[in-house]
């Protein structure tokens, strides 16, 4: 379950990591139109439970009045050892997001799913590093834009989708859209 971006956020993103792919490692970057911010993440998600979980997905975003996101930097993950992915950071300081996040944990919890054992911590996965190659230039790449501001974009949907994993990366199919606040 997502939270989907504007057009011009994912564009200057896209840019962000057509300077990044410079650096010559491999990773596995995530697609202009795929990018989005995920608020509560399920897995394998049997056919039967389909329904019961955008109706999860709807109540939870009914009680929580739309807000604005913010995304600014970008990081290298871990900061030390081996890097696994580039992420930007997310600015929400309404708490609004993290009120999200708690409502679908419930729902989901209360459907059968395994809660979330970690702290929810709001990010935007922009790439998945898959080897070795140019680390220390995609961190210096990555570093340039530590402070880079990326903008806000309103939050005022919760996206329910299907992924399915492919060899260029993950396809997304939304299942359902419901509305921040209510209908």
């Amino acid at each position: 379950m997502a939270l989907p971006l504007d057009e011009a956020m994912k564009d200057r993103l896209a840019s962000a990591q057509a300077d990044l792919a410079a650096a010559g490692a491999k990773v596995r970057w995530v697609a202009r139109e795929a990018l989005h911010l995920t608020v509560k993440f399920l897995g394998s998600v049997e056919d039967r439970a389909l329904g019961d979980v955008c109706a999860a997905a709807a109540d939870a975003a009914a009680q929580v009045e739309p807000f604005r996101i913010g995304l600014t930097g970008l990081t290298p993950v871990p900061a030390a050892g081996a890097l696994r992915m580039i992420w930007a950071a997310v600015d929400e300081p309404t708490g609004r997001l993290e009120r999200l996040n708690a409502l679908l944990e419930a729902a989901c919890e209360a459907l059968g799913f395994k809660a979330e054992k970690r702290a929810y911590r709001p990010h935007l996965t922009l790439g998945r590093v898959k080897g070795g190659r140019n680390l220390a230039e995609l961190r210096a790449a990555a570093a340039a834009y530590a402070d880079v501001d990326f903008g806000d974009c309103a939050a005022d949907e919760l996206i329910a989708f299907a992924s399915e994993l492919g060899p260029q990366g993950p396809t997304h199919t939304a299942l359902s859209h419901a509305r921040l606040g209510g209908p």
